[in-house]
């Protein structure tokens, strides 16, 4: 038996009161962590850019249908610039538009009118869109071919001008963009 100054006499036994703390302190740290890790999470979510969904555009025709003035679905996205890019046989260079963005029948009514063939019916002008714009402050680009609906307007004295009514997206994608406009241009209007 050991007497009161052994070794074996300073050995103690916990309590069941500093047991429970024990244990409560390790489940509040592990709380604690589980909270931090739940917070960086979130922080993580909401610092990566959320994947946009994608960019349509839609067009109200002004003037009379001398253009088209171009909006984005959604009141969050806001367009910066667009390059209009048209069929290289009409002979039209690429127009580019800042802040306004929008599509006027004289950036290519005489190349139109001169590769339509009498008598003009409606139609549609297949054009390449790039669009540069901001989604809830995050910026983005978008590459489209649409088709630009027209019909003709007689004028008296002058040449008959397109008369434009509006845009359907045709599909996405930069790749080869101007390629695609062609090709579908070329497609719709086969040399004579």
């Amino acid at each position: 038996m050991a007497g009161p100054g052994s070794k074996d006499s300073r050995r103690r036994w916990l309590t069941l009161g500093e047991i429970i703390a024990v244990l409560a302190l390790v489940i509040s740290a592990a709380g604690f962590w589980d909270a931090h890790r739940d917070r960086q999470i979130v922080r993580t979510a909401t610092e990566r850019p959320r994947s946009a969904a994608p960019l349509v555009l839609m067009a109200i025709v002004t003037d009379a249908g001398d253009s088209l003035a171009i909006t984005a679905a959604g009141a969050d996205r806001i367009i910066q610039t667009q390059t209009i890019i048209f069929p290289e046989s009409l002979g039209v260079h690429a127009v580019d538009t800042v802040g306004n963005a929008h599509i006027e029948a004289g950036w290519f009514g005489d190349a139109l009118r001169k590769a339509s063939k009498p008598p003009r019916r409606d139609g549609r002008l297949t054009v390449g869109v790039i669009t540069r714009y901001t989604d809830n402050g995050i910026d983005r680009e978008d590459s489209a071919v649409y088709d630009i609906g027209h019909g003709w307007r007689s004028r008296l004295l002058q040449s008959d001008m397109p008369r434009l009514e509006g845009i359907t997206l045709v599909s996405r994608g930069s790749k080869d963009l101007a390629a695609r406009v062609d090709f579908r241009w070329r497609k719709a209007h086969p040399p004579a």
